[in-house]
């Protein structure tokens, strides 16, 4: 078994099912040749939490599935996590990150060309899954409407890039796009199609909005508490290029004598020794303390909405402890 499966082992339904998933994943990525398909197979060789696919399995459970729609289902979960790496893979090339989940990213090791047909050939994966598996228009919608967001959050971070006067609002406007949105696709679509109505489908999608922000306000507070070697990642290189998450947000605005504006202010020119003074500084300010009580008021928000719309059962109380193991997770 995968190692990150073992995050599922407290869920062995949703886990078997995930399992299957990466089935599906590996036997599509094993038709691609040359050197695009080398690249695909090894930005699958280690897996991530795949959590979006996790969620549209979870809101599966809400319904009744027959043979079928179970079947379509594990498809519309492997839809969702070839979208997610598509954006990871671009997400580097931008970034030109050198790391991704331990290893060498894709542009990394196979250049920026082969990662941009290696990321499209996601999207266009993506769409194939969704249209063969979805049961009307609605979901392909859904997704165009998501993949429309997602870009936008990514422009409104290229725009605000190096902008050391971002408020609270724009950092949840650029969070929605990055991360809120997809897992808000993954809880639509497991609720849609599971055959349940598409008002509690877009109850599903809110509640994976709010969830989403959540999760990525905790992944940003890990960047200032835990080291690269913990995460798989090289941390605060964010900065660096100008991109500034919550805890240093926060930070700024009680930056009273100027020293963490000065030092960011350095922008490329930043050094690891002053890299790390701006992880102290974060904490010392209580940025990260004011991104904790974020993460938590989100978390409780999507909890409430989750109990107000959907049934109390199995389905809800799992998703309800994962809501619950994201936010005090600690890589």
């Amino acid at each position: 078994m995968d190692n990150q499966l073992y995050f599922w082992n407290n869920y062995p339904i949703i886990q078997e099912q995930l399992m299957q998933v990466n089935e599906i994943i590996h036997a599509e990525i094993n038709k691609v040749n040359g050197k695009v398909g080398l690249a695909l197979r090894d930005s699958f060789a280690v897996n991530g939490k795949l959590l979006r696919p996790a969620l549209v399995l979870m809101f599966a459970q809400f319904a009744e599935l027959d043979k079928n729609t179970k079947r379509r289902m594990l498809n519309v979960a492997a839809a969702v996590e070839f979208l997610h790496n598509a954006t990871l893979i671009h997400d580097d090339i931008i970034d030109e990150s050198k790391m991704r989940r331990g290893v060498p990213s894709i542009q990394a090791k196979y250049g920026k060309h082969v990662a941009v047909y290696a990321g499209d050939y996601l999207f266009a994966l993506c769409f194939k899954l969704l249209s063969d598996n979805g049961k009307s228009m609605k979901s392909l919608q859904f997704d165009g409407r998501t993949m429309q967001g997602i870009l936008g959050g990514e422009l409104q971070q290229l725009d605000h890039a190096y902008d050391l006067n971002l408020t609270k609002d724009d950092y949840l406007e650029q969070i929605k796009g990055k991360t809120g949105l997809l897992f808000g696709l993954s809880c639509f679509l497991g609720t849609y199609e599971s055959g349940l109505k598409i008002s509690l489908a877009r109850h599903a999608a809110e509640y994976g909005e709010i969830m989403g922000q959540a999760f990525q306000v905790k992944d940003d507070i890990l960047d200032y508490t835990v080291s690269a070697n913990q995460l798989k990642k090289p941390v605060l290189l964010d900065v660096k290029n100008g991109i500034y998450s919550g805890p240093l947000i926060f930070a700024l605005e009680r930056d009273k004598d100027a020293t963490l504006r000065t030092l960011v202010a350095k922008k490329q020119e930043l050094t690891p020794a002053e890299l790390r003074e701006i992880e102290r500084l974060v904490n010392e300010l209580g940025g990260v303390q004011v991104a904790n009580e974020l993460a938590d008021k989100l978390t409780a928000k999507s909890i409430k909405l989750l109990k107000q719309k959907f049934p109390e059962n199995k389905a809800r109380a799992d998703i309800e402890q994962l809501t619950a193991q994201l936010i005090s997770r600690t890589y």
